[in-house]
């Protein structure tokens, strides 16, 4: 499947934001693969066939040194990249081809030592400037939390936050009212990415629940532990799941069947979430 050089008219625009396009597209199926890998143009044509598959956000991943949430799979995509020598310029470059390619909500995933290292608002206004509607920090510390928002709001993007499992009744309020755009809500409780021995879908509902009473209004997106289709329409059926993203899955397809496999990998979920 070549995919390069398909811009059309209807679909070389800013998309619209995450919190609009959860809120009238539901449930969403968000697709996450590296920047830069294995190449730039790949990382590209990767997305691009994920968004024409089904999946209706798409995340961008900013490669990083110590990818401390991301299992076996992922994180051997950000060295890769990074042995390439690439950073934020790959990041930047992806997302600007992607969202003019796609018409697509673009959200990039970066590790706050990236963010800090690029600057807060350097980072959130050139990702804006690229067209991302939004950058998911995992790790911002408590610190950092305001300003980081406020730099994410000053630029017009999102700063969607990770509530993890773990977290206190004051840590979950705290982060879940900080967030914009979207809570990410990981689907198992201390695991990385690419976790696969199945999940408990009553814990996971109950934790959601919690989110919801935090932050009301605010959509919840899931991942980790999301490792196949079946487990995806059951997530989504969970009350106030909006969406789920798959990584992992998506890199082991590219890995057993190249660009082709990849994409019918998102189909087969697309088709899953959809029911």
């Amino acid at each position: 499947m070549d995919i390069r050089g398909t811009t059309s008219p209807d679909v070389s625009r800013r998309a619209t934001g995450p919190t609009d396009l959860l809120a009238q597209q539901q449930p969403a199926l968000g697709a996450f693969w590296m920047a830069g890998f294995p190449d730039e143009q790949a990382g590209v044509d990767v997305l691009v066939a994920a968004a024409r598959s089904g999946a209706s956000v798409l995340e961008v991943g900013a490669p990083a040194a110590d990818p401390w949430l991301d299992g076996p799979a992922i994180a051997a995509t950000h060295h890769h990249v990074r042995r390439a020598g690439h950073g934020m310029d790959v990041t930047l470059a992806t997302v600007r081809q992607v969202s003019a390619l796609t018409g697509k909500p673009v959200i990039v995933m970066s590790y706050w030592a990236t963010v800090s290292a690029y600057g807060p608002q350097r980072t959130a206004l050139e990702l804006a400037a690229s067209g991302a509607v939004g950058c998911l920090v995992p790790d911002v510390p408590p610190e950092s939390v305001a300003a980081w928002a406020a730099a994410a709001a000053d630029a017009g993007i999102s700063a969607p936050l990770l509530v993890g499992r773990e977290a206190s009744a004051a840590e979950l309020s705290a982060v879940c009212r900080a967030a914009t755009g979207f809570v990410y809500a990981p689907a198992v409780a201390g695991q990385r990415t690419g976790y696969s021995d199945g999940l408990d879908l009553d814990g996971l509902a109950s934790f959601v629940a919690a989110i919801r009473r935090a932050a009301p209004t605010t959509p919840v997106l899931t991942g980790i532990g999301v490792s196949t289709p079946a487990l995806a329409a059951a997530v989504v059926r969970r009350p106030g799941v909006a969406g789920v993203v798959i990584g992992s899955p998506l890199i082991r397809a590219f890995a057993d069947g190249g660009l082709s496999e990849a994409a019918g990998l998102v189909a087969e979920f697309a088709a899953a979430v959809a029911r």
